[in-house]
């Protein structure tokens, strides 16, 4: 009996002694990454989606992170320090995902989820690669409540609450902003309205302006002046005037969405066989044939980089729109797809300007294609798997 217990005792011993072993103090290390830039790639796969971290020039995926299914925008803010991912529209909870991008002064961190937020449906989050900014804040719609949060970048931080402004709009819509020194344009696509908020987004208004499904807008700083994308014409605004309707010169081609060149814009749409070149100062719009239909685009200042559903990239500059290079990306056309609100489904591209490259994503083929611009090649592809749609490329 003496002997069981003295057993006893010694597994009792031991029982509470491997917790204190097993806890025992390590070092810490400094979990540092060697990149030049870090490129993000939104992978919408059936049922599950990734937000996959690409290290810079290595080409080495450093993390994936898991986000609520079908993924419908990825944007960053002005600071690269944050992503925000809005979910598609076909449920009734449409998360905001906040992603810390890892970037840090003078090193590069693991990038981690650091809020994820349900406050509002229909987000329209941002153009393109960027998150809309108002008054120097950030800016997310809330369409289907007809709202609009405004918030600073501390508020992403995932050590801050997550404090924001409410400003109600005139009705639930699919909304777009132009600021502009006589005051603040809210676009109502339903309403086919331009609206004018002389002191502020949600003041009194300052005049309306029809526009007919209006999906589009673009301001020229030097005149002053704001264009908008109408059904069957592009608007001109000038000090709060309507200055003229510059009808679209194309049967059957409507502007959908403007890329900023160099003094001048350029318009595309879905399908589309034209860029619509406007000069701002003489009120012209002149076609650019593109030998192809139009997928999707992107501009860094220097050049326009236009992806064509038969799998060519053209590289084109940025003032007259003249082809420069034009590289086959993709062995094999894009399939014939439709995007809508439900999820991201489309390739993308992510300019890096300083290098001359352009990153392509190729959702067929699970791959992102690495393009030298001023060579005219693909210098290689990136093996993400998956389905890579939205891309963001942030650097320090």
């Amino acid at each position: 009996m003496a002997q069981k217990t003295l057993v006893w005792a010694g597994l009792l011993a031991i029982g509470l002694l491997s917790p204190a072993l097993g806890h025992a103090a390590v070092p810490e290390a400094p979990e540092v990454y060697r990149a030049e830039a870090r490129l993000f790639a939104l992978d919408n796969r059936p049922g599950t989606t990734r937000l996959l971290a690409v290290d810079l020039p290595e080409g080495k995926v450093v993390a994936e992170l898991s986000l609520p299914p079908r993924g419908m925008s990825l944007v960053a803010a002005p600071s690269g320090r944050y992503l925000l991912v809005s979910r598609g529209r076909d449920t009734d909870r449409q998360w905001l995902t906040v992603v810390w991008t890892g970037k840090e002064e003078g090193r590069w961190s693991r990038p981690v989820v650091a809020k994820t937020l349900l406050l509002g449906k229909g987000w329209n989050i941002g153009h393109g690669a960027e998150a809309y900014t108002y008054r120097g804040r950030l800016l997310a719609f809330s369409e289907r409540t007809g709202e609009a949060l405004l918030f600073g970048e501390e508020a992403l931080a995932p050590e801050n609450a997550f404090l924001h402004e409410r400003i109600r709009l005139p009705n639930p819509d699919h909304y777009h902003l132009v600021e502009a020194p006589e005051g603040t344009y809210l676009t109502l696509l339903a309403r086919g309205q331009v609206v004018l908020y002389p002191k502020g987004l949600g003041g009194e208004e300052g005049g309306r302006f029809p526009c007919p499904v209006e999906h589009g807008e673009a301001f020229h700083r030097e005149t002053g002046r704001s264009f908008f994308a109408c059904a069957r014409e592009v608007l001109a605004v000038e000090a709060a005037r309507e200055l003229q309707r510059i009808p679209y010169p194309v049967p059957g081609e409507r502007i959908g969405a403007f890329l900023e060149g160099k003094g001048v814009f350029f318009g595309y749409s879905d399908g589309v066989k034209h860029l619509q070149r406007l000069d701002p100062v003489g009120l012209r719009l002149t076609p650019i044939p593109l030998s192809g239909v139009f997928l999707r685009g992107a501009a860094d200042g220097e050049r326009l980089y236009v992806l064509l559903t038969d799998g060519r990239l053209q590289v084109r500059e940025a003032r007259e729109g003249r082809l420069l290079k034009e590289v086959r990306v993709a062995p094999r056309p894009f399939p014939e797809v439709d995007e809508d609100t439900g999820g991201a489904i489309y390739p993308d591209l992510a300019p890096w300007e300083e290098r001359g490259l352009v990153y392509v994503s190729l959702p067929h083929l699970g791959l992102v294609a690495e393009v030298d611009a001023a060579r005219g090649q693909v210098a290689r592809y990136l093996r993400t798997g998956g389905s890579p749609t939205r891309l963001v490329l942030v650097r320090p």
